[in-house]
């Protein structure tokens, strides 16, 4: 039987894993600004179009 206490103990994080979690984070951040630009930048036109 699987004692799960003693795996436990002996798992380890691999470090590859950590770096690929903070690159994904900040491709959505990136993606985040991304989109927000797009928005503000349609938003101008929009009210420069308006007021003409």
């Amino acid at each position: 039987m699987i004692n799960f206490k003693e795996e436990l103990e002996k798992y380890q994080p691999m470090l590859e894993l950590d770096s690929l979690e903070s690159s994904i984070r900040s491709s959505e951040i990136q993606d985040i600004l991304d989109i927000l630009q797009h928005i503000s930048k349609n938003t101008t036109n929009a009210y420069r179009n308006n007021e003409a």
